[in-house]
């Protein structure tokens, strides 16, 4: 059985950040004979010497330096249990999945988790990045309760949370910018283009390919970026993912004939809207907040 109890570690706690044993005292509404016999019963205990007196205030010594980071250490854990088996009570899931398409803008997604992080600590949350329909296979096999991509599987319930630009583009020097007029469609076939590999596994999409017999296929958006950076072909990428090179000069949108930037929504998406768990609804919820907060503009 521990010597010390959680009380007097509380006390040691509070007489320290007062200052006094009386301030203590005050602070925690008990007398202040009661709490230098906590604290005397304590230092017994321990067999070490925790506070030393010096005028009217209550120095740590060396040992109660070490004694008091490990008694916050024995509270944190202790209210850490306590809130844990409160969540398990109302219902908190311990653990639940998110998928999210490849190019969700990832400063969205932060601002969500970190107040997920503080509203539900305890459940834990894997979170997977997929492309295409990589993001339906992790609802259809149970490993993601809600998802973010632009396509809504079928039997499932989803609903906008962004609007999202697609520009194709490429290295300013690339041929095709120096055409003179605007792009056609045939004249992108004749060059490489960098396309996005489908993650799923039975369903195969190529991201941006227009039926080049020169094709590069890359995981992600953000590999695409780097080939087309360094020129090795044309593409189309997420504007919020192309932005910051466009306006290095690092890339440059080709002007197609007929056809300028694409627009696109992404879904919020509930493998089982109806038995989506309160941990998983506010997740949800955080994330569209987050969205609708969002002054970036990039997207």
């Amino acid at each position: 059985m521990p010597k010390v109890s959680l009380e007097q570690w509380s006390m040691l706690i509070t007489v320290v950040e007062e200052g006094s044993f009386q301030a203590a005292a005050d602070k925690l509404l008990k007398s202040q004979s009661s709490i230098s016999y906590a604290m005397q019963k304590m230092q017994q205990g321990l067999g070490v010497k925790v506070f030393e007196h010096k005028g009217r205030k209550a120095v740590l010594t060396d040992a109660g330096q070490l004694m008091l980071q490990r008694a916050k250490d024995l509270i944190h854990a202790a209210s850490a249990a306590e809130k844990a088996a409160a969540d398990f009570a109302v219902g908190w899931e311990p653990q639940i999945g998110l998928v999210l398409n490849d190019m969700f803008p990832k400063h969205i997604l932060y601002a969500a988790l970190t107040e997920f992080g503080q509203q539900c600590p305890q459940t834990r949350l894997e979170i997977y990045v997929e492309v295409l329909s990589g993001v339906d296979d992790k609802l259809r096999h149970g490993e993601a309760q809600i998802a973010i991509n632009h396509m809504i599987p079928s039997g499932m319930v989803g609903e906008p949370i962004i609007e999202m630009e697609f520009v194709r583009v490429a290295h300013p020097d690339h041929p095709l910018h120096h055409i003179g007029r605007a792009i056609h469609h045939s004249d992108m076939k004749l060059h490489r283009q960098i396309v996005i590999r489908d993650s799923g596994s039975y369903r195969r999409e190529n991201r941006g390919f227009l039926g080049s017999d020169q094709r590069w296929t890359v995981p992600n958006m953000f590999e695409a970026l780097e080939l087309l950076k360094l020129g090795f072909g044309s593409g189309v990428l997420a504007r919020s993912i192309a932005e910051a090179a466009i306006d290095a000069g690092e890339l440059k949108e080709l002007d197609i004939d007929g056809g300028g930037p694409s627009r696109s929504n992404m879904n919020l998406i509930f493998a089982d809207k109806a038995n989506t768990g309160p941990a998983a609804l506010l997740l949800a919820k955080l994330l569209k907040e987050a969205a609708k907060n969002d002054k970036s503009g990039r997207m």
